[in-house]
């Protein structure tokens, strides 16, 4: 009798999962609904597809009339600037617009979707309009609301100035190891089209004991920064500003440090274009005097050195997918062989129809590790991680591929058992 009941249960659920070939009346206005490619990775898409119902969202950006590419980047005053742009494919083509959603740093979540997934309607209103549903939509102007007829003055009494802090601590508690992290930080910023200053701070302390075999073995650390960042803007390609600071580490040996360096960088393309594409050089030089906690292996306790270093970047973000390169190269004056290299890249391409495939790493050629300890550190030590340790190189690299097929439509939202299987 059992067996039976479950037999036909399952027999139930497969003839429930069957797909259903009924049709409703309205299916041919569906079917000629705008095509429309989400291309935004923190933007909550089912929010998206509840709000728009009026177009059909495929998986498959080649599939699209309009592609709906979404990058952010943080305001000066704590928010972010969601950049939507759309792009026409297939019959429009050529037609190509921009919408902006600048959130404020105290809004919710739930306002923000509000916001762009609005301002993503509107944007995409030029393109339905040429589609058979142009006729089911009317618009109304909240006059009231945007207060237009009033005359509104506004004053920030803040001057653009922005402040942040923030504190947390964890413990954990287990027979054989405990742990108590401390991460304390605070920041000033003003940001303007002329001028960027930031003041930041912060306290960071560790305590973990290793309890094993009667013994019980303590790794602690304690580090501290003050820093200081100054831009102007020249034009739309130079800027020239310089960084400075303060700072101490228990891990890498530094006592108490101070440096200073003055910068300027070039962008190939207008700053205004970054969310899309960017190519960066960036030279800077400096001098920093460092008091050891304990003497190095070059037998000094305090020095002082001048520094120079040189980056570059490249950032694209394209309906094809996206590119980040970067690199830094670095030395000290006093001797080019204390010197390092740091790579950075990372690639996201749709190769074809449903296929994706992404690989990143970063690497580093190290020569200038100038405040190791002189004796070197404990077996205790070293596996606690306790002291930083000589090393002329570090990588990691990341692959990953993807591939989806089936009907390119995906439009319903269900969050019924969302858990993955």
């Amino acid at each position: 009798m059992n067996s039976r009941f479950l037999a036909s249960c399952i027999v139930l659920l497969c003839l429930c999962s069957l797909p259903s070939f009924s049709q409703s009346s309205n299916d041919n206005l569906r079917d000629q609904a705008l095509k429309v490619f989400i291309d935004c990775s923190r933007c909550d898409i089912d929010y998206i597809r509840r709000e728009m119902p009026y177009v059909n969202y495929v998986r498959d950006w080649k599939e699209a009339q309009v592609h709906v590419l979404v990058t952010r980047q943080s305001t000066g005053s704590g928010g972010i600037e969601y950049k939507i742009s759309l792009i026409g494919q297939k019959e429009f083509t050529g037609i190509d617009s921009e919408v902006v959603f600048t959130s404020t740093p105290d809004e919710t979540s739930d306002l923000i979707r509000q916001g762009y997934t609005r301002m993503m309607a509107m944007g995409l209103m030029q393109y339905i309009a040429k589609t058979p549903l142009a006729g089911y939509f009317d618009f109304k102007f909240d006059n009231e609301g945007a207060g237009i007829k009033e005359e509104k003055i506004v004053e920030d009494k803040w001057k653009s100035w922005v402040f942040d802090i923030r504190t947390s601590g964890e413990l954990e508690e287990q027979e054989s190891y405990s742990s108590l992290v401390s991460e304390n930080d605070v920041e000033a910023e003003k940001v303007t089209p002329e001028w960027r200053i930031y003041f930041g701070g912060s306290y960071d302390e560790s305590i973990r004991k290793y309890r094993y075999d009667d013994q019980e073995y303590i790794s602690e650390r304690t580090s501290y920064s003050i820093r200081h960042l100054l831009v102007n803007s020249l034009s739309d390609h130079w800027s020239l500003g310089g960084r400075a600071g303060i700072s101490s580490s228990t891990y890498g040996n530094v006592r108490f440090s101070a440096s200073l360096a003055p910068a300027i960088e070039y962008n190939i393309f207008p700053y205004d274009l970054s969310n899309r594409k960017q190519v960066k050089f960036q030279y800077r030089v400096g001098y920093g005097y460092a008091f050891y906690q304990d003497t190095t292996i070059y037998n000094v306790i305090e020095q002082g050195l001048y520094s120079q270093q040189l980056s570059v970047g490249a950032d694209f973000r394209q309906p094809w997918g996206n590119i980040n390169i970067s690199a830094q190269a670095s030395n000290y004056l006093h001797d080019w062989s204390k010197n390092s290299l740091r790579m950075w890249a990372g690639f996201y391409f749709r190769v074809f129809k449903g296929l994706s495939i992404s690989l990143s790493g970063d690497a580093a050629f190290i020569h200038d590790q100038l405040s190791l300890p002189r004796e070197g550190a404990t077996p205790e030590e070293i596996l606690l991680r306790q002291k930083q340790m000589a090393t002329n190189y570090d990588y990691s690299v990341k692959l990953g591929l993807s591939y989806t097929f089936g009907s390119i439509y995906n439009n319903v939202v269900n969050p019924r058992f969302n858990e993955r299987y």
